[in-house]
């Protein structure tokens, strides 16, 4: 879908993100390379440079950062055994 720069934020995983951060990424996932943000112009984003970006927690990045964190390391030992054997 994104291949086909179809893509959307559903809810509830979005809502928390700022439109700001939103329209960002709708600016890089781009198809035509000439359309897509260059370097100079992602780092004058406003989301980049913090204007217009909510200064708060996301209620939920923290717990999932950990849970990812703790499938990565057990997929990294379930390797090792794997190949030990």
């Amino acid at each position: 879908m994104i291949k086909n720069c179809q893509f959307d934020f559903p809810s509830p995983y979005w809502d928390d993100v700022s439109d700001v951060a939103k329209d960002l990424i709708r600016s890089l996932l781009v198809r035509d390379p000439q359309q897509r943000l260059n370097a100079e112009q992602l780092l004058a984003h406003p989301w980049v440079i913090g204007e217009g970006t909510p200064r708060k927690q996301l209620p939920n990045v923290t717990q999932q950062i950990k849970e990812y964190n703790t499938r990565r390391k057990f997929k990294v030992i379930l390797f090792f055994f794997i190949n030990l054997h």
